[in-house]
């Protein structure tokens, strides 16, 4: 059974166990650097926990007469200056081995990403708007991978936290015992922060995505909001927007920062009542100035890491809320899927049934039902019809731009959904209204639905098209680069160029939908030339509002409310005087046709 469109279902949630989960599994290539930045931590740990060692002892030993303990001092001194080199020796393998993998664990995870969104429907693409997902592959990547670096740090501050104490409870168990009362304050503190964070965090990604949209919807419109004087309040809607990030960055700042003058005030609290007795300790004789020194020290060892962590939920839950909106993406399903039974097919003929076709976009809004409709071998089949008739529904069922619900749409007999992908659009070219040139040269943007085209093929589509004229006048010819969205060309030059890449497809079914109804006089006449060659020996679907594009088909059918109303040529649809007399009036008939 197919799957149907644009169906609504609930965002999906993740539990920690999961994200964590993944995220392990995601790291698997990189194990080997993740060993050996293990390995750095311990070692780094390991002489970060003897240094306190050391001075308690070179302390102690300060007290007897220098000429019996010099050669001990300075051996415990150098010892000192040892352990300092190999802490920073650590640290620069361990930043050394995050700069081998933690790039390219980025660089796989956003061609996961890319290459996911590539393999979906459009359906897809109506449901999230391009700044969100610009969001997911920039913004939320390079979040989530930083939590890497997080949780290794996190993994080593606890190592030293533990192992400290540990050395505490044998330098004075008395003593680490009043230590010990504070860690379950400071770890209630710690575990209070961490669903709180996870819903910052996720508003916080949210405001970001917000940003990312205004901003790119406000740069693809900046034709229309200078042409209507609406930049001050473009530039309005933004600041909101802008303040709502800033209002969201703030609260996350807030909640991974606000605990860690209270952790502060704790820590201050514990070491001076250590220090006080501690004192009583030394004035009895129980405890030696070295050991009080190395204890006070191995305190300070112990809070800082505790401190750190106490950043650790915030960070790793901003990094997971990332992750997580990252999965909706690579968990997403396309609607549109390859049967696995489906064959590779070559050149088709191009004779197209349409049969008992259901197709609704979603619960509330249908389209086709048991819709039927024949189109013959090399026939050039014209759909006219009022907005929202379903003219371009149709053609993009065909072009398997989204699934059909029931029925079957077949191509010489065969179901498309039997059929590959790639092999079945290798049969198809379509030239629509809005023209999309990529950022390249003009080359190869024609060449973009056949790489491999020769030369003279190319030339050839060049010429078919009238291309020449506009080439010719380029400061690079056909090495002229375009900006985005082929900056640099007027929209009839953009629509003549998109004729000329269909045209170097070559395929066996070319579908026109209002290809030519934002063009000037000038360019459509060149365009209706061109016409004659490009639909000549192929099956065409033709949607338009220009005469001169319709009168010429073979066959016309006007669709109303995804039905078939009337179908017939021009000629005899006038004489019949129905929806199509109505249409011509209203569309067609002021139009020249020379």
């Amino acid at each position: 059974m197919y799957r149907s469109i644009r169906k609504e279902k609930p965002k999906r949630k993740y539990s920690d166990r999961e994200l964590f989960g993944r995220y392990v599994k995601r790291l698997a290539p990189f194990k080997k650097n993740i060993v050996m930045v293990a390995l750095f931590i311990f070692i780094a740990t390991i002489v970060e926990i003897l240094g306190p060692l050391v001075v308690g002892f070179t302390v102690d030993h300060l007290e007897t007469p220098l000429s019996t303990e010099f050669n001990i001092i300075i051996f415990f001194g150098i010892a000192y200056v040892i352990a300092s080199a190999i802490q920073w020796l650590m640290f620069s393998l361990r930043r050394r081995e995050y700069g081998k993998f933690v790039p390219f664990f980025l660089e796989y995870l956003r061609m996961d990403i890319f290459d996911k969104l590539q393999r979906q429907s459009i359906s897809f693409f109506d449901e999230y708007e391009s700044g969100a997902l610009n969001t997911r592959v920039s913004n939320d990547a390079l979040d989530f991978g930083d939590i890497t670096s997080l949780i290794a740090e996190t993994v080593g501050n606890f190592l030293i936290s533990l192992l400290t104490f540990t050395i505490l409870l044998i330098l004075n168990p008395f003593l680490a015992l009043i230590v010990l009362i504070a860690v379950p304050i400071v770890l209630l503190l710690m575990f209070s922060l961490r669903r709180w964070a996870r819903v910052v965090s996720r508003s916080y990604r949210n405001a970001i995505e917000n940003v990312n949209n205004a901003m790119v919807e406000s740069i693809e419109g900046i034709h229309v909001s200078k042409s209507y004087g609406q930049e001050s309040n473009i530039s309005y809607h933004f600041s909101q927007i802008n303040k709502d990030y800033f209002r969201s960055t703030f609260k996350l700042t807030s909640v991974t920062h606000m605990w860690r003058h209270i952790l502060n005030i704790i820590a201050s609290v514990t070491i001076l009542i250590v220090i006080y007795y501690g004192t009583q300790l030394f004035l009895e004789g129980n405890l030696t100035t070295g050991t009080l020194l190395t204890f006070i020290l191995y305190l300070q060892s112990f809070f800082r890491p505790i401190i750190v962590l106490a950043t650790f939920f915030p960070q790793l839950s901003t990094g997971m809320a990332a992750y997580e909106r990252i999965l909706e993406i690579l968990d997403a399903q396309p609607s549109v899927i390859q049967n696995n039974k489906a064959i590779e097919v070559g050149e088709l003929e191009g004779e197209i049934v349409f049969q008992n076709v259901n197709f609704r976009y979603n619960d509330n809004q249908g389209v086709f039902k048991d819709f039927n409709l024949k189109i013959s071998k090399g026939e050039k089949l014209a759909i006219v019809g009022h907005t929202g008739a379903g003219k371009t529904s149709l053609v993009s069922l065909l072009a398997r731009f989204y699934e059909f619900q029931g029925g079957s749409i077949k191509i010489d007999g065969i179901d498309i959904r039997d059929m590959t992908l790639d092999s079945y659009r290798n049969n198809i070219a379509m030239v629509q209204q809005d023209i999309f040139l990529f950022s390249g040269t003009l080359e190869e943007n024609i060449r973009y639905g056949n790489p491999n085209a020769s030369q003279e093929e190319l030339n050839e589509a060049i010429r078919t098209v009238h291309a020449e004229e506009i080439i010719k006048y380029l400061p690079d010819g056909l090495n002229t680069r375009l900006g985005e969205r082929g900056k640099g060309l007027s929209v009839g030059q953009k629509q003549i160029i998109s004729f000329a890449r269909a045209v170097l497809s070559n395929p066996k079914i070319l579908i026109l939908d209002e290809a030519t109804s934002s063009v000037d006089a000038y360019t459509e006449a060149i365009i209706q030339e061109a016409l004659q060659k490009l639909l000549a020996n192929r099956t065409s679907i033709i949607i338009a509002h220009r005469l001169s594009t319709v009168i010429n088909a073979d066959r016309i059918i006007v669709l109303d409310h995804g039905r078939i109303v009337e179908e017939g040529t021009h000629a005899s649809l006038l004489a019949d005087g129905g929806k199509y007399a109505s249409l011509y009036k209203q569309y067609f008939e002021h139009q020249s046709i020379h």
